[in-house]
C-alpha cells in the first residue's frame, strides 16, 4: 500500500513539473504581440495578471518546478527502499529512472509544448501559476537575491529575457542550422553595432570632403555639382573649419531656372542651408533618428576643438546599417581593365573562375569565391596595398583600398612568366639556346 501511494505520488509531482516547465517556457518565448492581445481582450484574466508582473511569477515557477521535481525523486526512491530493502540499490535505482523520466517529462518535452504554443500554454496555467506564486509570497525574491549576492552576473539580463550577446548567440546558431539567411543575421547585428559605432568611424573625412567656396560662380558650383555627382556640397569661407551653409543642387538650379541671367548673389552661402554639427562621439543610431527626425541628409561632424572632422550623409548611415549602396551616380569602376603587356587591372570581387578565364587557367577553390579571397587565403592574412602572391602561374598584388573599412578594391593581374607547373620539369632558356647551337654546328 506504502509502495503505491509513493509511486502515485511521484507521478502526480512529475506531471506538476510538466505543467510549470511548459508554463515557465510558453511564458518565457510569449511574443509581445500575444501578451498585448491577451491583456486588451480579457484584462481582468489570471494571465492578464500574470503578465502585469511576469518575472516575479518566472521566479515562482522555478522555485515549484525544482520543488515538485525533487519530491517525485524522494518518493521514487523512497518506494524502491520500501520494495527492495536496501538503501543503496534504492537509491541507484532511484538515480537512474529519475534521470530517465525526468529528462523526457521535465526537460524535453514540456518545453517543446511551451514553444509551440506559449499564448495557449499561458492562458491555460495562469490560473495554476498565480495560486503557487500567492503560496510562495516573497521567498522567490528573498532566494533570487542571495543567489545573486553569491554569484553575480553583471549584465545579465533579468530572468526571461536576453542579453544583446545571448541573442546575437542564437542568431549566430540558427544561421548555421540554416534557420535565417546570412545576409539576415547580418542585419541583425548591424542593428546592435549601430549601438557601438560612433559617427567618426563611418564619416567621410575632412581631406575627402568635397567643398565649393563661398565666392565661386554658380556656373562653377554647377559644374561641380555634375562632376562630382553630389548633390548636396558644403559652402566654406576661409578654410573647411568656416562652413557657411550646405548648397542643395535643387535649390539652385531652381534659382537659376527661375532667375536666370537676373540672378545676382554675394555669395553661395546666400543660397545655401543652416548646417547641423555633430560632434564625432556621438552614436550612430542616435544621429540616425535625429536625422530621420529633423528631415536632413547632411551634417558636419567637429572634433573636441570645434574644427570640421568630416562630413556624414543619411546615405552613410543606412550603409552602416545595411551595406553598400551604389545609385546611379556612383561611379563604379570597370571589373576588368587592360593595362597592356599581359596586365590587367581587376576587382577583388571578380570571380575566381573569370580570373582564370583571362589567362586561359582553369582556376577553382572551394574556399573563396572572388579574387581578392583567393589573394587573402594564400597570405594567410587580410591584404593591403603591395600585398602580393602566386596561384597557378597568376601574379596577384593589391593595389587600392576602397570603402570606410579600407578592404581591398583592386588588384593587378599578369602571368608569372618563370612559373613552372607542379610535376614538370624547368628548363633553362640560356642551356636550350646553347644545345640548339651545337646541335646546328654538327
Amino acid at each position: 500500500m506504502t509502495t503505491a501511494v509513493l509511486v502515485l505520488a511521484a507521478v502526480v509531482f512529475l506531471c506538476t513539473a510538466f505543467v510549470l516547465t511548459a508554463a515557465e517556457t510558453g511564458l518565457t518565448y510569449l511574443p509581445r504581440a500575444d501578451a498585448e492581445t491577451i491583456v486588451r481582450e480579457d484584462p481582468g484574466s489570471a494571465a492578464a495578471k500574470l503578465l502585469a508582473t511576469p518575472t516575479a511569477h518566472l521566479h515562482a515557477l522555478r522555485f515549484w518546478t525544482v520543488w515538485f521535481e525533487t519530491a517525485s525523486a524522494v518518493a521514487v526512491a523512497l518506494a524502491m527502499f520500501h520494495g527492495l530493502g536496501d538503501v543503496w540499490l534504492a537509491g541507484l535505482l532511484a538515480t537512474v529512472v529519475m534521470a530517465a523520466v525526468g529528462f523526457v517529462l521535465t526537460g524535453v518535452s514540456p518545453r517543446q509544448v511551451g514553444r509551440s504554443n506559449p499564448a495557449g500554454t499561458v492562458r491555460f496555467t495562469s490560473g495554476l501559476v498565480r495560486v503557487l506564486r500567492a503560496l510562495l509570497g516573497p521567498v522567490p525574491g528573498l532566494l533570487v537575491r542571495l543567489g545573486s549576492s553569491v554569484a553575480r552576473a553583471p549584465g545579465h539580463a533579468a530572468p526571461g529575457f536576453l542579453t544583446e550577446e545571448e541573442l546575437l548567440e542564437f542568431v549566430d546558431r540558427s544561421t548555421d542550422q540554416d534557420v535565417i539567411e546570412d545576409n539576415e543575421a547580418e542585419l541583425l547585428h548591424s542593428v546592435f553595432d549601430l549601438d557601438d559605432t560612433n559617427v567618426r568611424a563611418v564619416m567621410v573625412p575632412r581631406t575627402d570632403m568635397v567643398t565649393i567656396d563661398d565666392d565661386e560662380t554658380v556656373d562653377n558650383a554647377l559644374n561641380l555639382f555634375f562632376r562630382s555627382g553630389y548633390s548636396r556640397i558644403p559652402v566654406i569661407g576661409e578654410s573647411a573649419d568656416d562652413v557657411l551653409g550646405i548648397l542643395y543642387q535643387k535649390d539652385l538650379a531652381e534659382r537659376v531656372h527661375r532667375q536666370g541671367a537676373d540672378l545676382r548673389i554675394g555669395g553661395l552661402s546666400e543660397l545655401a542651408r543652416e548646417v547641423r554639427y555633430v560632434p564625432e562621439s556621438k552614436k550612430v543610431n542616435e544621429l540616425l533618428r535625429e536625422m530621420q527626425l529633423e528631415s536632413i541628409h547632411v551634417a558636419v561632424v567637429v572634433d573636441e576643438y570645434g574644427g570640421t572632422a568630416g562630413l556624414v550623409t543619411l546615405e552613410d548611415l543606412i550603409e552602416e546599417l545595411l551595406g553598400e549602396i551604389v545609385d546611379e551616380y556612383d561611379r563604379e569602376k570597370p571589373e576588368v581593365a587592360e593595362l597592356g603587356d599581359g596586365r590587367y587591372r581587376v576587382s577583388a570581387a571578380l570571380g575566381v573562375e573569370d580570373l582564370g578565364d583571362l589567362f586561359g587557367v582553369d582556376l577553382e577553390d572551394d574556399e573563396v569565391d572572388t579574387a581578392g579571397g583567393l589573394l587573402a587565403k594564400s597570405i594567410g592574412r587580410v591584404p593591403i596595398v603591395g600585398s602580393r602572391a602566386t596561384v597557378e602561374g597568376i601574379v596577384l598584388e593589391a593595389v587600392t583600398l576602397e570603402g570606410r573599412r579600407n578592404r581591398v578594391g583592386q588588384l593587378e593581374v599578369h602571368r608569372d612568366p618563370e612559373w613552372v607547373p607542379p610535376g614538370s620539369t624547368a628548363v633553362d632558356p640560356a642551356a636550350l639556346e646553347s644545345e640548339e647551337e651545337s646541335h646546328h654546328h654538327v
